[in-house]
């Protein structure tokens, strides 16, 4: 039996959809769409009406759904059903745009923050008007191990995914003066908090306010941290300036971009008067 007019070959076929033979083959034996024919020599034939099925059946793919739900849909595919199927598709769509435009935002923030570490001058004590910051706060136990730490750096992660939480800005950690002053910097933190853009809702907010604040880089991990907070306690007794606690402690290179915490730059801050 010669080729029937107006069909194509399975090779012809896959040609004009953009996909391979084996495309059509396992489409054929999952029973979602097969040839409109068979030639007495076993070959398939796929007809001009087919194109369109196919289109349906890519789209819906292309979409995330379950070859085995395309061919429910197709068993018993009507007008209403139609309308059921793209409405809920629709709804999906509206919801991956929605987290692809937070991704795409955080990643420029995330970028736009190391562009900012990067201008630094990470020797250089600085003074420097801040705008109101809003943290949200996890309330930290005494971190005396390395486990402490990890087991209140997840507590925090877990409160902020509960509450649906996303921020471009890594964990800080904040510790009253009196604390660092001490040198205490194992059981002396009080918080661990992430930055955010806006108040999140049903969650407390911290306000770390407005006003002139003190900051010192830092690199060579958390072990030598206590070397930027003397640093800068001894710079405010210089300028005669008083220090209005808690420090605050961010994390400005991190794992994203430095490999290991001993390569890690953090940034103390702390808001003063007079000087």
């Amino acid at each position: 039996m010669s080729q029937p007019q107006g069909h194509f070959t399975t090779g012809e076929f896959a040609r004009l959809c953009g996909v391979s033979k084996h495309t059509l083959f396992h489409y054929d034996e999952m029973g979602v769409f097969s040839p409109s024919g068979r030639g007495e020599n076993g070959y398939r034939y796929y007809s001009l009406a087919q194109l369109e099925v196919f289109n349906v059946i890519a789209t819906l793919k292309e979409l995330g759904m379950p070859l085995a739900d395309i061919k429910a849909y197709l068993d018993r595919r009507s007008p209403r059903e139609l309308v059921a199927l793209l409405e809920g598709e629709e709804a999906q769509l509206d919801e991956k745009i929605r987290a692809l435009r937070q991704m795409r935002g955080l990643i420029h923030r995330k970028a736009a923050l190391t562009r900012a570490a990067l201008g630094t001058d990470w020797d250089a004590i600085v003074l420097r008007r801040e705008e109101e910051a809003l943290f949200v706060l996890t309330r930290l136990p005494p971190l005396t191990t390395s486990r402490d730490t990890a087991m209140a750096i997840s507590e925090h992660v877990l409160f902020r995914e509960r509450h649906d939480i996303h921020s471009p800005y890594s964990i800080g950690s904040m510790i009253s003066v009196e604390a660092a002053r001490a040198g205490d910097f194992e059981t002396g933190y009080s918080h661990f908090y992430t930055r955010v853009e806006r108040r999140p809702k049903g969650v407390e907010v911290f306000t770390r306010p407005a006003g002139r604040y003190l900051s010192a880089c830092h690199i060579g991990g958390y072990a030598s941290v206590g070397e930027a907070y003397g640093r800068l306690i001894g710079c405010a007794e210089t300028r005669g300036m008083t220090l209005c606690g808690p420090f605050f402690e961010d994390t400005m290179l991190d794992e994203l971009s430095m490999e290991g915490y001993d390569n890690y730059v953090l940034q103390i801050s702390i808001l003063t008067q007079g000087g």
